[in-house]
């Protein structure tokens, strides 16, 4: 059984940050990418640092890794960093590394290069607009599916990029700080009007 976040190292001994401020946040994602982009094909920033929220709660990184074992190097690279593991797989690994006043969970999720789009795309979000995007390709006869792609007939047609994924739903490419929604509609699909 995995144990609460909170309860994973003891109080006193270290503080683990519930969010950080986007400048702070964007400063802390740019040192670990910095430490573990030599083990990757590809890695970018997703979530809230990259929908530019004022406050982010994660770190999210989209990685294509240049293989299984430089994979498993990232954990190295975060340990020298002075990282805590929270959890390695074959497709996420998730950690807390430190920041100027305490620990910061930071997660990688792994794609392959026909999927890397895709996987950005629904780690971006945000969530509400990811469920949006979902109704929107169902209602297309599509389903997203991030580990595989846009699907229709039961085959990948979109998933290596995010514009190509958005240009199969016949949808415009909206910039990652318009996917939120307001009164159920993206807030690029309402700016259009």
């Amino acid at each position: 059984m995995m144990k609460k976040q909170a309860t994973l190292f003891p109080q006193d001994a270290v503080k683990i940050l519930a969010e950080l401020d986007l400048e702070e946040a964007q400063r802390t994602a740019a040192e670990v990418k910095a430490a573990v982009e030599a083990q990757c094909e590809l890695i970018e920033v997703a979530g809230s640092i990259r929908r530019q929220k004022s406050k982010v709660h994660d770190i999210d990184f989209v990685v294509v890794a240049k293989s299984d074992a430089e994979w498993q190097k990232i954990n190295d690279k975060l340990r020298q960093l002075k990282a805590k593991p929270n959890c390695s797989g074959n497709s996420v690994i998730k950690a807390f590394v430190p920041c100027k006043d305490g620990l910061f969970q930071v997660d990688f999720y792994r794609a392959k290069p026909s999927t890397f789009g895709i996987h950005l795309l629904v780690r971006t979000g945000s969530a509400e607009h990811n469920m949006w995007l979902a109704g929107c390709a169902i209602s297309k006869g599509m389903r997203i599916k991030y580990s595989e792609g846009l699907i229709k007939d039961g085959i990948s047609i979109a998933g290596e990029t995010e514009q190509g994924v958005f240009e199969a739903l016949c949808l415009p490419h909206p910039f990652p700080s318009e996917r939120e929604i307001v009164e159920s509609k993206p807030i690029w699909l309402v700016s259009q009007k």
